[in-house]
């Protein structure tokens, strides 16, 4: 329900929400929320500092942009860097890419990295990372 809340208020806006009294997350609620423009035949790389505790988080990238797109979530361990998901998406509009990122440990950051393959379109991508509770 929150993907779908989350991809109808980037399509119509968020003040169509406040018109028909629909509820919708804050960006208080998320730990992270940043849009991404990434130019034709190029790549965008977010880094996110993760909070110095353990913890389970979810990583959503949505965009309306006609693709290609490539996905690619990294965990960063100092200078080393791994690639945990990465994800090609073919689509005309409606990308999403969704996964969990772990840090157990609570040493680990994040990089989120966008790659448009499309020549002419500015891909505009907005990344969610929301910590999820234990239970």
């Amino acid at each position: 329900m929150r993907k779908l809340l989350i991809l109808l208020a980037l399509s119509l806006g968020l003040p169509l929400f406040a018109q028909v009294g629909v509820t919708f997350a804050t960006e208080t609620d998320y730990l992270y929320y940043r849009d991404a423009n990434v130019p034709p035949f190029q790549k965008s790389r977010e880094f996110f500092d993760m909070p110095n505790r353990p913890g389970l988080y979810e990583v959503t990238m949505v965009s309306d942009t006609v693709g290609p797109l490539t996905f690619r979530v990294v965990r960063v361990h100092g200078d080393i860097e791994k690639t945990m998901q990465q994800r090609r998406s073919y689509k005309v509009g409606s990308h999403e890419f969704q996964t969990r990122f772990n840090n157990p440990e609570g040493a680990d950051d994040l990089i989120v990295e966008i790659a448009n393959s499309n020549p002419a379109t500015v891909a505009k991508v907005a990344v969610f990372v929301v910590e999820l509770s234990n239970h």
